[in-house]
């Protein structure tokens, strides 16, 4: 939990609503709880500050070893997974994610914890720091709950308010109850953490004691399927002496130098067993107690994991974009956007070396790229004041340029939907793209919301369009098909942030970087000629700015990401990762097909 502030509201905020009132009120909310862009301001940055001074190191939040944790009981993860789970559907549960929200704003840091750190760490500031942001959260929680409840005609709104906010205070009242056991049983209840390393380690055993038995049971087969039953049973064992590892033949003789299972546990583990070993009682109540601590654990309770059908991909552009900004209603589209991203990345991969938009150094560093940034941005400059006011556009070329983007600009920072999520917006890199991503959809305000910026000109060019998530939108008669193309990639590779994480580093610096002091010029020019309003491009124009602007933090962020590549002096890996981030950036442009590939379509190799 102390790594997932504000968690529950890192999807509210979309490319499907983000101009909506209660998406900016939330999304006003969420920015506050993770720092708003900063990285250092993040309270789970704080938090893991905090347990690294106090000596505690975890791996990357999200990661497979993070989540095989034995030092983190069961019980810990149910309120986190309501909360990661709830987020997944803004659109199904409003009301519960609200409450949800609610419950941790109120409640904060639980006072255990609090005293906790005083005893530990009196002078580290994390804690009380994120009891502040929750509290300045509030107001913006309410704004968006009185929101809500303007629709609340029959009263459903208020029950599923009620729903998460009960919900997440029982898991929280719960997970004090189970810490508080665990602390009066000397930090974490010996029987659990057993079972838990049994649950961990069973699946490494099989194979190794297929000629013994336990309870009359296969020993490989009881320790696989049946955690719980299986530490009852050896507890019980000639193996062990009840409340004496010394003495314990699985401690003298199995782990023991020489034995069958010496080294097969780290230090820790060891201790975890003997640990075990030393609260088991002599009487035949061991079993009692076994089940008192462990059955009981909500942790233990199992989940039913229901596999989606694989659905055929989608080949028109038109239906991905329209399915991809409904997510929650097509689920499945996930396959479809994994085989558009792939496609559209390898075509982009190809000529890299040779095309006009070739990668412009092979060896990177951080000198040449700033180099190439500023050579670009300069060219882009001198580009317009040689030619910005050539090219004297009709009125009706004006609005038929304007109504083609509208696809793309309707759902302006689209292709960093992700980077709101916990496990992303926390890294240095991350945090600049959130910022990047908050600045699109307008920082909790509908009137610097860029999309609706963009439906204010269209007005004013008096074009009324249909719901750009109807399918009257995507059908929309002017709209040519290339209008979807780009955008269709952007909300695709928008669902994968970790698997094309270097792609949309570069996607992002190419977007942010087009069309300062030149594209954006000569559309003002054209736009004024007409009568038009410039706000759009204006903006664009000094928010993306090459010196402290979007552009010259999606330049920041790429070297953040890569400079572990650089001080691990892997050349190969590098290089690698550098073409990566480029054909990224040349995805901006859709690439072009040859006739070859209807023989042998192009796989990117990533």
């Amino acid at each position: 939990m102390g790594l997932l502030t504000g968690c529950v509201l890192q999807n509210v905020a979309n490319p499907a609503n983000g101009h909506t009132l209660l998406a900016a009120q939330a999304h006003a909310a969420h920015a506050l709880l993770v720092g708003a862009g900063m990285h250092s301001h993040n309270p789970a940055v704080q938090f893991r500050l905090m347990l690294e001074q106090l000596g505690i190191f975890l791996p990357a939040l999200g990661s497979s070893r993070f989540e095989a944790s034995t030092a983190i009981p069961l019980n810990c993860w149910r309120l986190p997974a309501y909360w990661l789970s709830l987020s997944l559907f803004p659109e199904q549960y409003p009301g519960e994610i609200l409450g949800a929200a609610f419950c941790e704003a109120l409640y904060g840091t639980p006072l255990m914890v609090l005293e906790a750190q005083q005893q530990a760490a009196p002078n580290l500031p994390a804690l009380e720091e994120k009891k502040r942001r929750l509290q300045d959260a509030l107001p913006h929680l309410r704004d968006a709950t009185q929101t809500l409840l303007k629709q609340d005609a029959d009263g459903r709104v208020r029950k599923c308010f009620a729903t998460g906010f009960i919900t997440s205070a029982s898991l929280l009242r719960e997970w004090e109850k189970r810490c508080l056991e665990d602390w009066h049983l000397g930090r974490q209840q010996p029987q659990r953490a057993m079972v838990e390393l049994v649950r961990n380690k069973a699946r490494f055993a099989r194979g190794y004691h297929n000629k013994l038995k336990l309870a009359g049971r296969v020993f490989d087969d009881l320790i696989v399927q049946d955690a719980q039953c299986f530490v009852q049973e050896l507890g019980q064992s000639r193996w062990v002496s009840p409340g004496q590892p010394e003495k314990s033949l699985l401690v003298t003789r199995l782990l023991a130098f020489g034995g069958p299972m010496f080294r097969i546990f780290t230090e820790q583990e060891e201790t975890v067993i003997r640990d075990w070993i030393r609260q088991l009682p002599h009487s035949s109540d061991a079993a009692a107690l076994a089940t008192d601590a462990v059955d009981t654990d909500p942790g233990n309770v199992p989940l039913v994991i229901v596999e989606s059908t694989v659905s055929a991909p989608i080949t028109c552009v038109r239906e991905l974009y329209h399915q991809l900004l409904n997510l929650e209603q097509y689920p499945q589209i996930r396959n479809s956007a994994t085989a558009f991203c792939n496609s559209w990345l390898a075509r982009s991969a190809q000529g890299i070396h040779k095309d006009d938009n070739a990668l412009p150094f092979s060896v990177y560093s951080h000198q040449a790229l700033r180099a190439w940034f500023e050579a670009r941005a300069a060219t882009q400059v001198q580009s317009y004041a040689e030619h910005g006011g050539d090219n004297e556009k009709s009125r009706e070329d004006v609005i038929d340029e304007a109504l083609q983007l509208c696809p793309m600009i309707l759902i302006d920072g689209a292709w960093l939907r992700r980077w709101s999520n916990a496990g992303l917006v926390e890294t240095p890199f991350g945090a600049l793209l959130y910022k990047i991503l908050s600045d699109e959809i307008g920082n909790g305000d509908c009137a610097l919301n860029h999309p609706n910026i963009y439906r204010s000109l269209m007005e004013d060019m008096g074009i009324h369009l249909p719901n750009f998530r109807s399918r009257e939108f995507v059908h929309f008669s002017r709209f040519n098909q290339t209008a979807f193309e780009v955008p269709a990639f952007w909300l695709s590779v928008s669902l994968f942030p970790q698997k094309y994480m270097p792609e949309t580093l570069g996607l992002n610096l190419a977007m942010e970087l087009s069309g300062v002091g030149g594209a954006y010029r000569s559309a003002r020019d054209e736009l004024r000629r007409h009568g038009f309003s410039t706000l759009f491009v204006d903006l664009h124009n000094t928010i993306d700015n090459v010196s402290s602007g979007h552009s010259a933090m999606a330049l920041e962020a790429i070297e953040l990401w890569i400079d572990p590549y650089l001080r691990s002096n892997d050349q190969q890996q590098l290089s690698k990762a550098w073409l990566r981030i480029w054909t990224g950036y040349r995805a901006l442009s859709v690439p072009t097909r040859s006739w070859r590939e209807w023989l042998h379509p192009v796989r990117y190799p990533y």
